[in-house]
């Protein structure tokens, strides 16, 4: 269930962090208007990727935010200055972290494993990769809603024929994103109708993430990643690959972030690992409320606190470990 912050909670809990796709005109403008610090952390973005971010989320440049080289950087900036403003007014002391494919970089900023500078510059490698890795119109997602995990990977393999159709995301039990050349995709959605109580919804992104079709993007997000020095994390992070807390190897977690730009984001296990690891309540930073939806129909008994925006940020009262 989501709870409301003004209610003191107590049990252990665990923060989640957003990927693409929860992105809008005007994100974090009213965060920055009343947070000094958020104010300064998206000037430094600025400055570290050389032109204004903070313009093209604030909705000035069209529909440049929705382009992935603008969309991921805005998503981590934004959930970062809410972070910061968070743990600036709050006693948070989380047992565990996880974000969904983009929001991984934040989950481990957040755990002190990357700096701010290196978790931005990595994402921006790592965006305009993905944004370059195909032809636009060639290829797609769309999420199916209603069939469980082992009835899409059915259709995969029926509607698959020579081209590349994947599953991206394990969601939740009755949620799985799929991606790949959209010819292969559309036959997925047109396969799907002939079930009862399913929606397949194609999504507004021209590529096919976390499949064999993004190696451009892991090639040029592994040789950024080799010049990276991981810091020791204040609390473990859950890998979008395994949905198992990242060892403490540092050649294993260059592996497993350049493995996640092609392989499918297990969520749905992510939040069952952090739920056995003794989290009670999941505190989702970021804009929009997509993962504290998720998290009601991976885990009823589960409640989720959404900090989007200042007001959600005064309202926290802290969660004790």
């Amino acid at each position: 269930m989501e709870t409301s912050a003004n209610s003191q909670q107590c049990g252990p809990i665990a923060l989640m962090f957003p990927g693409q796709g929860s992105q809008f005109p005007g994100m974090a403008m009213d965060l920055i208007a009343e947070v000094p610090a958020a104010r300064a952390l998206l000037e430094r973005a600025d400055d570290l990727l050389g032109y204004r971010l903070s313009r093209i989320m604030a909705g000035e440049r069209g529909d440049e935010l929705n382009r992935t080289v603008h969309t991921q950087p805005a998503i981590f900036v934004h959930s970062m200055a809410l972070f910061e403003a968070l743990m600036e007014r709050s006693f948070l002391a989380p047992v565990m972290a996880a974000g969904h494919s983009l929001g991984e970089y934040s989950a481990l900023c957040a755990a002190g494993v990357l700096s701010f500078e290196d978790a931005l510059d990595i994402i921006r490698i790592r965006a305009r990769g993905m944004d370059e890795a195909q032809l636009p119109g060639t290829c797609g997602m769309a999420a199916i809603i209603g069939l469980s995990r082992e009835a899409v990977l059915n259709f995969l393999d029926e509607c698959r024929e020579t081209q590349v159709l994947e599953a991206a995301n394990f969601n939740c039990p009755d949620q799985v994103v799929i991606s790949g050349h959209l010819e292969a995709v559309n036959r997925v959605i047109e396969a799907s109708k002939r079930e009862k109580r399913t929606r397949a919804v194609l999504l507004p992104v021209s590529s096919a993430f976390h499949t064999p079709l993004m190696d451009s993007a892991r090639e040029a997000l592994h040789m950024r990643l080799e010049h990276v020095s991981p810091g020791r994390p204040r609390f473990p992070v859950v890998a979008n690959v395994t949905a198992a807390a990242y060892p403490p190897q540092q050649s294993e977690m260059r592996r497993l972030l350049t493995e996640q730009v092609v392989r499918p984001v297990l969520w749905e296990d992510c939040v069952r690992t952090m739920r056995d690891g003794g989290a009670d309540v999941f505190v989702e930073i970021g804009p929009g409320k997509v993962l504290s939806g998720l998290l009601k129909r991976i885990d009823r008994a589960a409640s989720a606190i959404p900090i989007s925006d200042p007001a959600s940020i005064g309202a926290f009262q802290g969660v004790s470990a």
